[in-house]
């Protein structure tokens, strides 16, 4: 979530590097291999420059081409050198293509990182973090979400029906442009008198759900500290026959100590 009045268009430089990196093998491959010992497959997004470093994503697939993981890979250096300024949104916004893999198995279209060097807005989000959206929409739809105007109003605060979110969450007031309208978990630690350490959040726009995003404060991130956290579930589900993440996940690499972003524990539906 970051409640910015405007967002450049972005100007993302990728660099296709098919490096093989670390991947989640001590949480998930043990209890996915095949009869035959076959370890999953993973297919990489390209690497994007961030900070003094990259960002890319990536899926693992186990043998019966069902999703494990989807998640984000940071370099060591890409938690270094970010902008401080808070204002400079073009520069703090990293687009992460998905595999096609990815986009075939899960509603998931495309990752954005959006780093707020100050927090935002409300009180208990301003901390530095990362908003990591998750979208369930096209880059350009995305990209063509209008800023929350007397005009606009109207496509942010058309919501989709109750049961599309979970029954904690509520709607905040207004909305953002290239984002939309962000939820929030009442019964999250931080709205209730406990530190902003990460949170889950949820997107709409114009009657949908437009992307789930885990929210974790860069201090969390280089902890090194692992974490796997139940995603809150609504009732009815944006898209159909396809595969939704059910746990997050924050960790960091064993050998390669990269630092690892996933949703994971996908159930079909």
């Amino acid at each position: 979530m970051k409640l910015k009045s405007h967002i450049s268009v972005l100007a993302v430089s990728t660099v296709f590097l098919f490096s093989s990196c670390e991947k989640a093998v001590d949480f998930y491959d043990f209890y996915n291999k095949d009869p035959k010992g076959l370890s999953n497959k993973t297919y990489e997004g390209p690497e994007v420059k961030m900070g003094n470093g990259t960002a890319r994503s990536w899926i693992s697939v186990n043998y019966k081409d069902m999703p494990q993981e989807v998640g984000i890979e940071l370099t060591q250096g890409a938690l270094t050198n970010l902008p401080q300024d808070p204002t400079d949104f073009a520069n703090e916004t990293f687009v992460l293509p998905l595999d096609q893999k990815a986009k075939d198995l899960t509603p998931f279209d495309h990752v954005v990182i959006d780093w707020n060097p100050q927090g935002h807005e409300p009180a208990a989000y301003q901390v530095p973090h990362f908003d990591f959206h998750f979208y369930i929409m096209s880059l350009a739809d995305q990209m063509n979400i209008p800023a929350y105007t007397p005009t606009t109003a109207s496509l942010f605060d058309n919501l989709p029906p109750a049961t599309h979110l979970p029954s904690n969450y509520i709607a905040t007031p207004g909305g953002v442009p290239q984002m939309g309208k962000h939820w929030v978990d009442v019964t999250s630690p931080e709205l209730n008198g406990q530190p902003f350490t990460k949170t889950f959040i949820y997107g709409t726009y114009n009657g949908a759900v437009t992307f789930l995003e885990p929210m974790i404060t860069i201090a969390t991130i280089q902890s090194g500290q692992s974490s796997s956290t139940a995603i809150p579930q609504p009732q009815v589900y944006e898209k159909t026959h396809t595969w939704y993440p059910t746990k997050y996940n924050i960790y960091m690499g064993t050998s390669s100590h990269n630092y690892y972003i996933t949703l994971s524990n996908f159930v079909m539906r």
